[in-house]
């Protein structure tokens, strides 16, 4: 109900300033509530990082204002009840925009905010987190519309009109409910062969302690032999994959004088590991891209990737991912290549500032586990593994689980912000995650939350912040696909067509009076 009362407002303003300036207002109080831990200022409170995020929660409000603008500009020249009727199609188009781009912070999508009441959103497996936003604004346009009624007749609601009203809310806010009814979660929590037991490795390192540790490689090593000492510990509930957290391995182990160590210890232990790790690509002279590293004294240059590597027992070689969508300034500067002369004042001392953006969309192949499966299918199965801010991309991880993905790892690192909502935020989004592409989620979080979320979006062994965890759990590899994951955010691309439309003949109406006025 909250947009309720801005519409209200927003019909008894004049001007496009005034309302902008009513809708910024609205929107930075909203924002600060929602993101006040964002830049660090109740933790740690690193100069950078509070810079960056209170630019973040001066930008976030302009955004939104610009979703209420369109609004009132069809408002203005089309008439009330068409701009209501457009709305959520409006709402929904900005949403999506804004999850393009290196300035994307996509993070207060409307849909979100269902996630502890899964029976709502089991529909996400046709619409993804846009038809859950569409259907809020749906609503509140609904109860805005009979509130206008019931003014106009002197708060009768008696009338055949607001009757109507009211009967479409009930509606609109139950055919969610009646829908989670009809989903057979039987089919998804089968019991099956293919069965894994993965475990979750959650080390509770401080992140800024342990960049600050210099180049010596003899301690990140020995951080390593402490996940390793973990692992191990799980094999007595039968793990067959570890998951360790993002950047967990701070060094390129496979090019290390540590890596015969490594391929030892899993190889003995015969489990399989995940785990976030520094990679680093060389170039030759006159092939960096522009926006590149530089060896300090030198001319050579680089790119280090936060990256994800999957390392099996008795398989020669490893499988890696780098991180493709990166938190804007804080991990990299948006569009670094186009403005290179940036990258140095605006690079964050804790020194992961300049990440490279990673370009192949790897799905990994599990050789060692499940190779019971029957002989007409793989043997093997088939996981993403993608690194923190990448979960909060619905279309993104869709592509993965269409090109075979059978369950999710995302792995993450969300500590520097304290005991704050942004740890528990990140975790509920990946609730979604699951329902729209009905696979299991592994995340593993430094310093939590770490959890297993099913396909129906419920959370299992759930960690609790800056605690030192080991969990395991049973999950099952997925292959069928949702329509979702089939055709990814075709209701965001509807909106946008309908809001081109709406916004076109808007403008097309100002010409012809101004044309008429003359």
């Amino acid at each position: 109900m909250a947009l309720v009362p801005l519409l209200i407002l927003l019909e008894r303003l004049g001007s496009y300033f005034e309302k902008f300036r009513f809708l910024y207002l609205t929107f930075f109080i909203a924002s600060i509530i929602a993101l006040y831990w964002v830049g660090g200022f109740t933790h740690m409170r690193d100069p950078y990082l509070m810079m960056a995020g209170g630019l973040l929660l001066l930008a976030e409000p302009v955004f939104f204002s610009l979703i209420m603008l369109t609004y009132s500009f069809i408002r203005k020249k089309l008439g009330l009840t068409i701009a209501l009727i457009a709305l959520p199609a409006v709402w929904v188009t900005w949403e999506w925009l804004y999850a393009y781009g290196q300035f994307s912070f996509p993070w207060l999508t409307l849909g979100d905010t269902q996630t502890y009441y899964l029976q709502k959103i089991q529909f996400a497996e046709i619409t993804g987190v846009y038809g859950i936003s569409f259907w809020i604004v749906a609503i509140n346009v609904l109860i805005f519309s009979l509130f206008f009624e019931a003014t106009k007749a002197g708060w009768k609601v008696t009338q055949r009109k607001s009757i109507l009203l009211i009967a479409a809310i009930a509606v609109i806010y139950i055919v969610p409910t009646i829908y989670s009814f009809t989903v057979n979660e039987n089919k998804f929590m089968r019991t099956s062969p293919n069965e894994l037991n993965v475990g979750i490795i959650q080390p509770n390192t401080d992140p800024w302690e342990k960049w600050t540790g210099g180049n010596s490689l003899e301690p990140r090593w020995h951080q390593v032999e402490q996940y390793l000492a973990m692992t191990d510990a799980q094999r007595k509930d039968s793990v067959q994959i570890s998951v360790w957290p993002e950047t967990a391995v701070l060094f390129n182990l496979p090019s290390s004088r540590y890596y015969d160590l490594f391929r030892s210890a899993i190889d003995s232990m015969n489990v399989s590991i995940i785990t976030g790790f520094v990679d680093y690509h060389f170039y030759e002279n006159g092939e960096a891209p522009v926006g590149s590293s530089i060896i300090s004294g030198t001319s050579v240059h680089y790119d280090s990737y936060n990256a994800v590597m999957f390392a099996e027992p008795h398989v020669p070689f490893i499988q890696r991912y780098a991180k493709m969508r990166l938190v804007p300034f804080a991990e990299r500067i948006p569009y670094a290549d186009e403005v290179p002369f940036l990258i140095e004042p605006l690079r964050w001392g804790v020194g992961i500032s300049n990440w490279g953006i990673g370009k192949d969309s790897t799905v990994f192949d599990d050789h060692v586990n499940n190779s019971n499966r029957p002989k007409a299918d793989k043997p093997k199965a088939e996981f993403l593994a993608m690194v923190c801010y990448e979960s909060i991309f619905p279309e993104f991880v869709s592509s993965f689980v269409k090109r075979g993905a059978e369950f999710l790892v995302f792995i993450t690192n969300d500590s520097w912000w304290g005991n704050t909502s942004g740890a528990r935020q990140h975790a509920q989004i990946a609730v979604l995650r699951a329902v729209e592409n009905r696979r299991w989620v592994v995340r593993c979080a430094n310093g939590g939350i770490s959890c297993f979320i099913d396909p129906m979006g419920r959370m299992y062994d759930k960690t609790s912040m800056y605690t030192q965890a080991s969990i395991v759990h049973r999950i099952e590899p997925r292959s069928e696909q949702t329509f979702y994951t089939r055709h990814g955010d075709w209701l965001a691309r509807v909106c946008a067509v309908l809001t081109l439309v709406a916004f076109v003949t808007a403008v097309f109406s100002l010409i012809v009076r101004k044309r008429s006025a003359s």
